[in-house]
């Protein structure tokens, strides 16, 4: 009389496969969750980035300095902070530069700003260049077209 089924080593070696094979896609599933999110943030920081140089380049030109430097702002649904800086390289340009940096609900940090305060400071900088670094970082140059 034969007998059919799987014995009890079987059982456990398949039981071993699904239960590495479920941690796996799960673990694939939650890592697309926060590339998700990640990227929904990016691309808030990004618009609000891009709606403060539209601000600036619409401010007249010898107000920008005082109105925006080291000035920070936010965007909606994102637990972030932006900061401007401005750099005036000669007398009728201006160089501005719009950081924009977040925390994940994950609780990881996206840029070099880890306490989100808008500063550089003692520890932050990952790059050792002397300034915020963030995945969201826009540059532009703004120039004065009265004289």
């Amino acid at each position: 009389m034969s007998q059919k089924g799987l014995t009890l080593p079987e059982l456990l070696i398949a039981t071993l496969i699904f239960t590495v094979a479920f941690a796996g896609i799960l673990l694939g599933i939650l890592s697309c969750m926060e590339l998700s999110e990640m990227t929904q943030h990016s691309t808030a920081a990004l618009y609000a980035s891009k709606s403060r140089i539209a601000a600036i380049e619409n401010t007249p030109f010898a107000q920008i300095p005082a109105n925006y430097n080291n000035t920070t702002f936010t965007a909606p649904q994102v637990n972030g902070i932006g900061v401007v800086h401005v750099n005036s390289p000669s007398a009728d340009t201006l160089d501005v530069t719009v950081t924009f940096c977040w925390r994940q609900t994950t609780g990881r940090i996206i840029g070099e700003d880890t306490n989100l305060n808008g500063q550089l400071n003692a520890g932050e900088d990952q790059n050792g260049n002397g300034i915020l670094d963030s995945p969201v970082k826009l540059t532009t140059l703004v120039y004065d077209t009265t004289g």
